[in-house]
């Protein structure tokens, strides 16, 4: 559960997403999510032009999620405020969150998830042109799953805003 609600503004294509949250980690995740249903395979891209200032693991990202209960399967690629990237999910419903390292990098920087099936694949870019595949992980997930953007200030009692564009 969220101490503060968030929510999400969008002006000439940058999405502006404050959320506040202990964090998308753990067996139930506390964040800001906007998203939009997917149906079978697809893909997720955008540019993290900005994370939350309120904590060093304060992320912003693009998540593909079964539910939008707090202990759902995901997975996400994201940027942090001081730790890189990452590709994190949770493989089954109220099971613990796993995270791989990605490139020690900071905002702006570029994230693509692709669903295949029950696989998931997570990529990362300086310049969203050259792509580098950073995992493919088989995540089952029902047909019908939600796809988006993902921020948490990893502070329940802070808000904090997290910036994208070039999302696709």
């Amino acid at each position: 559960m969220v101490g503060i609600a968030g929510g999400s503004t969008v002006t000439n294509g940058t999405f502006s997403v404050t959320g506040s949250g202990a964090d998308i980690w753990g067996t139930a995740d506390a964040f800001h999510f906007v998203y939009r249903p997917l149906s079978g395979d697809g893909q997720i891209t955008a540019r993290v032009t900005g994370v939350p200032t309120t904590d060093q693991w304060a992320k912003a990202g693009v998540m593909i999620r079964e539910t939008l209960a707090p202990g759902s399967v995901h997975g996400m690629m994201i940027v942090s405020r001081s730790n890189g990237t990452a590709f994190q999910w949770r493989p089954s419903t109220g099971s613990s969150t796993t995270n791989l390292t990605g490139p020690a990098v900071a905002a702006p920087y570029w994230v693509r998830l692709v669903r295949s099936g029950s696989v998931i694949s997570a990529f990362t870019s300086a310049n969203g042109t050259n792509w580098n595949r950073l995992t493919r992980r088989t995540i089952p997930m029902a047909t019908n799953v939600y796809v988006g953007l993902a921020v948490t200030s990893h502070n329940n009692q802070l808000l904090g805003t997290g910036t994208f564009d070039n999302v696709q």
